[in-house]
Order: C-alpha cells, then structure tokens, then sequence
C-alpha cells in the first residue's frame, strides 16, 4: 500500500532522528574511549544500538528541529575526580652523612667571587626575606653577616667550616673545641691526596682567622615553638679563636698535636640542643662538588627534610646563596647550572627541577625532592665517649697518616691504655718504617706495634 504523505513525513523524522543519535552514540564512544572518567552509568548514557523509552522519542519528535534539541541537552556528568595516594616518603640511606648548622644552610655568609669579595672589604652582607608565622602572617626577617679583620671567606673558607664542623660531630659535640690535632692533618682532611705547601699553610691559617672573625645579627631568625617566641640573635659568632703548637718557633716541620679551635657559646647551644642536621649524602660527594653546588646541596638539604617540592624566586633564592648579578637572565642561568651540576652528580635527593613565571610576572625555580635527608642518626658510635684534649689530637693524627677513619676508637683506646708518650713513640716508629719500607697497610702496621709495646709494659688492649 502506498503512504500517506503524513505518514511518509513522519518516517522521514524518524530516519533523520535514528541518524542523529547513531552518529552521536559514535560520538560519545569516541568520547569515553579517550576519557574513561566519564560516567557509564545507564541511567546518564545509554548503550549505543539501544533504541530510547517512548516517552523519550515522543518528547524529541514533537515538532521542532530534532538535531537542535538533541544540542541542546545537557553533556554528561564527570565522575568526581579521584585524588591519588600519596606517594611514600622515601628516606635516604648513608651511613654517615654530612652534618650542618641551620641558619648557615639557609642564610649567607661567604662570598664565592673574589672581585665581589674584595668589593665588600668590610661592609656587611645584608640579607632580607619573609616567612610565614605560626598563624599564616608573614613575617619580615634580617640576617647581618660582619666580617672580621680580614673580610669575607671564600670556597676555601667554606669548605674549612664543613670539615671542622664534621669533626665536631666526631667528637660528641661534648667539648668547648674542636681539636684537630697540626694545621697539616687538618688540611689531609680536605685533601686526603695532597701534601700542604707553605701557601697552603698561609691560606689555612687565613681561613681560621676569618671563621674567628665572623659576628651575625639576625632579627626574627626562627620561631621556638617551646618558648612560643621569635628568636633575635645579635652578636652571635661561631668560633672564639683557635690555637697552634710547634716544638720551634716559627717551624712548620715542627708542629705538634694539640691544635684546636675554640667553639663560641652560642654554637655550642646549637650543637647540644637541636642539633646539627643531616645533609643525605656523605662528605665524599660533598667534596666532589663545586663551591656554588656545594652551597646549594646545603640549602636543598635543610628545604627537603619538611618539602617535597621547594619553590623560590629566582632573585631571593640567588640572594641566599649569593649570586651577585643584576642581570635576571645571568642568575637563571647560573642556577640552571648549578642545579645541572647536582643532578650530574647524582645527589640523591634532588630529583628535577624547572623554571616557570608566576603571577607576579617574576621567574621562580622548582626543586623535586628525590629523597627525604634522613635525621634519626645520633652522634657516631666512635664519638659517643669523651676524649682527653692531647688524646684526642694524637688520634687524629693517626687516622690521617694511615687513612684508617674506622679505626678511630681504637687508636683511642689504644693511646688512653698505653698514655700520649708511648702512642707517640709508637707513631714514630711507623713513620720510619714507612720511609725505609712500602707499607701497604699502615693501620695493621700500627696496631701490630701497639699490641707488641703493650705485651712489653704488661698493658691490656680492649
């Protein structure tokens, strides 16, 4: 039978709203492949080939333009997004790690140029930056750094702090200073390979003089949460002085080990309350690093142990540190440079970092921790006892000469049980086998004529 032109109008409607939904079913197929956080939910979406409920078809065959209707109609709904797990914290692992103080990590205090530091001479190094108070407000703060008689330090005076500061932890941070023995075991510490030349002396005697030299000032330096206080510090300095001996005057051949540098009070406070903290690496891939690196692997290390990612401004960050340059492309690149250095060397707790421009139109630098610098270490085991001043010197000079750091508390016993005479003469007596003989392990050489003088005295070694 033919159709009435109604009913063909009407089948018309109908194909041209079946072709409509099959390429919107399509549509949407697409849709969910590409986003699978859409809705599946029947009720929200039906399956496509599944034909609609007829209150539906009537509704949408009602007069009107279909396709404009089916626009019309509301996109689907998103699921609600799921927040990811957070991550595990992942602690580092060394087993001796470097230690350093806090507000030296965070705040300047040397100069790595040399023109830079010539141009200061003795002007202070001022430094200015906001944190935030225990309730959200920030909080201006002001850290002066005052040279002494012979002006700013630079990498080498820096690298001078690190090591007597690791040698502080050795010895419990118990004492009022640092004994390290003759300026030549010291300077073996920062260069196991190498033998001082007379300049060398000069610039280690000038290092000290300039660590003795230092006094700071700093307004609002941190918040004690056990006195509920901001804590000002004026006139605060880390050494008070040191001290050298020698058998002849004025004879470097001549020294003897009973070197020491005087630690102030208020580091001494520091040292014995909270502590040094632990950087997440060991003092060998400290030492590998360039100055610049070095100086930032600190200040990254005190960031990481509460942040997971530490952002900064790009001009505050090279004030910390400091770079000087009033170029801003100057101080991107160094720091650019600097961050490379530390991936390059595999710092293990630094894992990325990325520069972007914030809303104030200023460029700031992100930094991804890898690894959280664990803190839980304690003073090392060989350090957990006190050691006479002249013990304490003649052990250090044992372990530099025979480059045996884990035999340290036994070189200590060993001196206490046969007194700082005999250990001396002892010494002597690996020195000189060491010059008419090759010595392949002086520790053992040493302990072997420890054990022999103490069978001849009737002493017991333990």
């Amino acid at each position: 039978m033919n159709e009435k032109p109604e009913e063909r109008k009407k089948s018309r409607t109908r194909d041209e709203l079946d072709a409509i939904l099959n390429r919107l079913r399509a549509r949407m197929a697409e849709r969910e492949a590409e986003n699978p956080t859409l809705d599946r939910s029947p009720k929200e979406r039906p399956r496509p080939g599944a034909s609609l409920p007829p209150a539906k078809v009537a509704s949408q065959s009602r007069g009107g333009d279909p396709a404009a209707r089916l626009a019309a109609r509301p996109e689907p709904l998103l699921k609600p997004p799921v927040t990811p797990k957070a991550a595990p914290v992942v602690d580092t692992d060394d087993e001796d790690p470097g230690r350093y103080e806090g507000h030296l990590a965070e705040f300047p205090w040397f100069i790595l140029d040399k023109k830079q530091r010539v141009a200061f001479g003795q002007k202070p190094l001022v430094y200015s930056d906001t944190i935030n108070g225990p309730n959200g407000e920030g909080i201006p703060r002001k850290w002066e750094t005052h040279p002494g008689t012979y002006g700013f330090g630079g990498p080498s005076t820096a690298d001078l702090l690190y090591e007597l500061l690791q040698l502080y932890v050795e010895q419990g941070c118990t004492q009022d200073h640092i004994h390290f023995g003759t300026l030549r075991t010291l300077f073996r510490r920062l260069h196991p390979n190498l033998n001082p030349s007379r300049s060398d002396y000069t610039r280690l005697r000038r290092d000290l003089d300039i660590l003795c030299g230092y006094r700071f000032n700093c307004e609002n330096a941190f918040w004690d949460r056990t006195k509920k206080a901001y804590v000002h510090l004026r006139q605060w300095a880390l050494f008070a002085g040191w001290m050298g001996f020698t058998s002849k005057p004025g004879s470097l051949q001549e020294e003897l080990p009973f070197g020491a540098i005087e630690v102030s009070k208020t580091l001494q406070a520091i040292a014995r309350s909270r502590g040094f903290f632990c950087l997440g690496f060991e003092s060998d891939l400290f030492h590998t690093l360039k100055p610049l690196e070095q100086r930032l692997a600190v200040y990254l290390a005190k960031m990481f142990i509460s942040q997971t990612v530490h952002r900064r401004a790009v001009e505050d960050l090279a004030a910390a540190m400091p770079i000087h340059s009033e170029r801003a492309d100057t101080l991107r690149l160094t720091l650019k440079r600097t961050a490379e250095g530390l991936l390059a060397a595999k710092v293990p707790i630094l894992r990325s970092y990325a520069f972007e421009k914030g809303r104030d139109g200023r460029w700031h630098i992100l930094f991804h921790r890898a690894r959280r610098p664990r803190q839980n270490y304690g003073i090392p085991g060989y350090a957990a006892r006190e050691l006479a001043p002249v013990v304490l010197g003649i052990v250090d000079e044992l372990v530099a000469f025979t480059e045996s750091p884990q035999s340290r508390m036994w070189f200590g016993s060993c001196v206490e049980v046969l007194g700082p005479d005999i250990a001396y003469f002892c010494f002597g007596q690996l020195k000189e086998a060491c010059t008419v003989h090759q010595v392949k392990d002086r520790g053992a050489l040493l302990t072997k004529i420890f054990k022999d003088k103490a069978k001849e005295l009737g002493r017991t070694l333990h």
